[in-house]
């Protein structure tokens, strides 16, 4: 009796429509990992452009406006170039702040990229762990004493040094948000602790401390949500891969 090829049909159809919904099923969380890190992105530059604001004003009070007036004076009696220096000089301080305010980020946001980086991490402890140690002992000359401590420390020593670094870059940052977005009034700093400690919280600016907080942590916590988000979609994508 011959065999019916519905049957075979049917089967690979339903097996082709299985196969059809389980990938599509796998790409919906694809998709949404990628929607989600491209807004993460998107708020992560508005924030870095919003924030750049207080450096700029930073730039200004630094006198960075007076060399420009001084510049502009200098080129003017160049025709078609005044229009220029005009214009340069309205953007150099724009330039100064945002050269500021990137090098404070760099060295806040090195560390977080550093330690999420995997190649990274076993580089520095495969190197921590061959590097030969120098045994320092007790009548060496200091100079020789001091280069064995530094040679040992490598290349953890780095990362200790970029910590101290970053804590200090923080501390700076924390003075122009505060110095640009004060909360209180009087703009001084022992204000604002004493008005927090007694609780007097009315005559805290909620929005400028807000403004401040953004500016001095905003970028550092959009750059952990992407670096967390693209975690999870690479654990997804594992996840989702046929075993074999």
């Amino acid at each position: 009796m011959p065999v019916s090829k519905k049957g075979t049909g049917t089967a690979s159809g339903g097996a082709g429509w299985t196969y059809y919904n389980a990938s599509a099923s796998n790409n919906v969380p694809k998709n949404w990992f990628r929607v989600l890190w491209f807004f993460l992105l998107l708020s992560m530059v508005v924030i870095a452009v919003v924030n750049i604001k207080p450096y700029v004003d930073a730039a200004q009070a630094l006198g960075v406006t007076i060399v420009d007036a001084t510049f502009i004076r200098l080129v003017s009696v160049i025709p078609v170039v005044n229009a220029i220096a005009s214009l340069l000089g309205v953007g150099v301080a724009w330039v100064v702040g945002t050269v500021l305010w990137g090098t404070f980020q760099i060295i806040e946001l090195l560390p977080v990229i550093m330690f999420n980086h995997p190649g990274f991490l076993e580089e520095v402890i495969k190197d921590a762990e061959q590097n030969s140690k120098y045994q320092i002992k007790e009548d060496e000359d200091p100079t020789v004493a001091n280069l064995k401590k530094a040679y040992n420390k490598l290349p953890v020593s780095f990362l200790e040094n970029l910590g101290k670094i970053r804590l200090v870059a923080y501390v700076i940052d924390f003075c122009i948000c505060f110095w640009r977005y004060s909360p209180v009034a009087s703009g001084k700093i022992t204000d604002f602790f004493y008005f927090s400690v007694t609780g007097q919280w009315q005559k805290i600016n909620t929005n400028n401390l807000i403004l401040a907080i953004v500016t001095l942590f905003g970028v550092e916590i959009a750059l952990n949500l992407l670096l967390w988000v693209g975690k999870l979609a690479f654990t997804a994508k594992r996840a989702s891969e046929p075993r074999r």
